[in-house]
């Protein structure tokens, strides 16, 4: 037992955010004082979380099956090709080629997502309904992140993005299973990688690359995850939480880092205990018969 948590410490904590962190130095570069900050380490974000991510999930899930068997087989692969469009984002490239890699990751994350028998029990048109709107949700949240992180640089979206989904780390522990809130605490722990580096040089901005990794991989998680018994709504509290960072920006008295990272988290903790109620209700009401 005293194993299996170093092992998870290591792999699943400390390994995640010390990839992130170096990775983001290495795109800092704070050994050149001349250049901007904002300039020289905002193309870290991609690689920082991806390559954690992909560490920490071959230490938790082993390599992937080819072809992929298995949605945590897909979500490596996700993983992947949010790496490579995260650094093209990075780049100045044309905004339709920006928002078609985008709506080609966030339709691949929501179809390869859905279950197998849910495909193929379904009408075609009922699937194509399903994984269109899944897409554009998802493509929603990233879109709405990335504009806030274009006037929000240094930790504050890294470190609240970290505290809701280690609160969702939990929540896949309690409703469907321990690996999908491993590979949640992975991109947790490499979004404190991010903020620890971001803290120290809060001139770098997050958007353009850091995103197009986390949100896609999150809410890959998400739909992953749906495919349990668990209170209705709840995921999409879960996929809806990070846009509550929007109010701070109509809130004066919401200015300091760690209020938004709480204001993010709240609504993960409802999410959380409503989870809670709903498996002590069930518990409580099958000791009645």
């Amino acid at each position: 037992m005293q194993e299996f948590i170093v092992n998870q410490v290591v792999w699943a904590v400390a390994m995640p955010l010390g990839v992130a962190a170096v990775c983001m130095v290495i795109a800092w570069r704070p050994w050149k004082r001349e250049a901007r900050e904002s300039i020289r380490g905002h193309w870290g974000g991609a690689p920082a979380i991806g390559f954690a991510y992909l560490i920490g999930h071959v230490a938790i899930n082993k390599w992937p099956n080819l072809p992929p068997a298995q949605p945590t087989d897909f979500l490596f692969l996700i993983a992947c090709a949010a790496i490579i469009i995260g650094l093209l984002e990075s780049l100045r490239m044309p905004a339709a080629a920006r928002w078609a890699l985008r709506l080609l990751l966030c339709t691949s994350v929501s179809w390869f997502m859905l279950s197998k028998g849910f495909r193929t029990s379904q009408p075609g048109g009922v699937v194509a309904m399903w994984t269109a709107g899944q897409a554009l949700s998802i493509f929603l949240v990233w879109t709405l992140l990335e504009r806030l992180a274009q006037r929000r640089t240094g930790p504050s979206i890294p470190l609240a993005l970290s505290l809701l989904i280690a609160v969702a780390s939990v929540f896949f522990l309690k409703a469907s299973s321990g690996k999908l809130a491993q590979l949640a605490g992975v991109l947790s722990a490499a979004l404190g990688g991010v903020s620890l580096v971001t803290m120290i040089a809060p001139r770098i901005s997050t958007a353009r690359g850091m995103l197009a990794v986390i949100v896609p991989l999150y809410c890959g998680l998400l739909l992953y995850a749906w495919q349990y018994p668990q209170p209705w709504g709840t995921p999409i509290i879960l996929a809806a939480a990070p846009l509550l960072l929007w109010m701070a920006e109509w809130r004066e008295s919401v200015t300091s880092v760690m209020s938004r990272s709480l204001l993010a988290m709240l609504p993960a903790l409802i999410a959380l205990i409503l989870l809670l109620w709903h498996a002590l209700d069930q518990t409580t009401g099958e000791s009645l018969y």
